[in-house]
């Protein structure tokens, strides 16, 4: 993982330093980050795949999704710079690979560098506009407009995720996503040769309807 895509402002010496700090990590579906009530051993920053962040209630146990977390993104960063236990637990929904920082060592460097902290600060901005985002996600009616979206950002992510598991992040019934992804396939939006596509200019006109 090239660090200096993570941190712009990063010169050599302080990228050298972030590299013995972290290493990388192959990940597989159902490997757990971090458990709910874990204090914080590592921070981690997802490279690829998708992380599904969880509670368990105490009467019956039961699992509660609360979000997703996508690539290129800090899984639970919040919990090592407030210095508290996790919130929720962390778990791979799919295969991937994270990039994993000594938890103390990160938030002290982070600490004692102003350009690496705004840097952090930007980051921590832009993810809640996005979990913002994601909220009126869910609340949005217009289904087309939400798989338009995902298409969007994420091609790569929907031709390799079940189509259920694509349903359920954009809190869509299955049988709703099946039957609008069929009608976006006669439309041209997506289309099926030898390689799977979209085609990115009819999505747009969506996204501006």
């Amino acid at each position: 993982m090239n660090i200096k895509k993570i941190f712009p402002s990063a010169d050599a010496e302080e990228i050298k330093f972030l590299e013995e700090i972290s290493y990388t990590e192959e990940k597989k579906k159902g490997d757990v980050l971090f458990f709910e009530g874990d204090e914080p051993e590592y921070v981690y920053y997802l490279i690829n795949g998708i992380v599904k962040l969880f509670k368990t209630t105490l009467n019956n146990g039961k699992e509660i999704t609360i979000n997703y977390i996508l690539p290129k993104a800090f899984v639970g960063e919040f919990a090592s710079l407030k210095n508290i236990r996790y919130p929720f637990s962390a778990e791979m929904e799919t295969d991937g690979e994270v990039l994993k920082f000594r938890a103390n060592e990160f938030i002290s460097f982070i600490r004692s560098n102003a350009n690496l902290s705004y840097e952090m600060l930007i980051y921590m901005a832009d993810k809640i506009q996005k979990n913002y985002e994601y909220c009126e996600n869910l609340v949005e009616k217009n289904v087309r407009k939400k798989i338009a979206k995902f298409l969007k950002e994420h091609e790569d992510l929907f031709f390799k995720l079940n189509k259920n598991k694509i349903a359920s992040i954009l809190n869509i019934t299955p049988e709703t996503f099946s039957r609008t992804l069929k009608e976006m396939k006669r439309e041209g939006l997506i289309i099926e040769r030898t390689v799977v596509k979209i085609n990115k200019e009819k999505i747009e006109e969506i996204l501006v309807e």
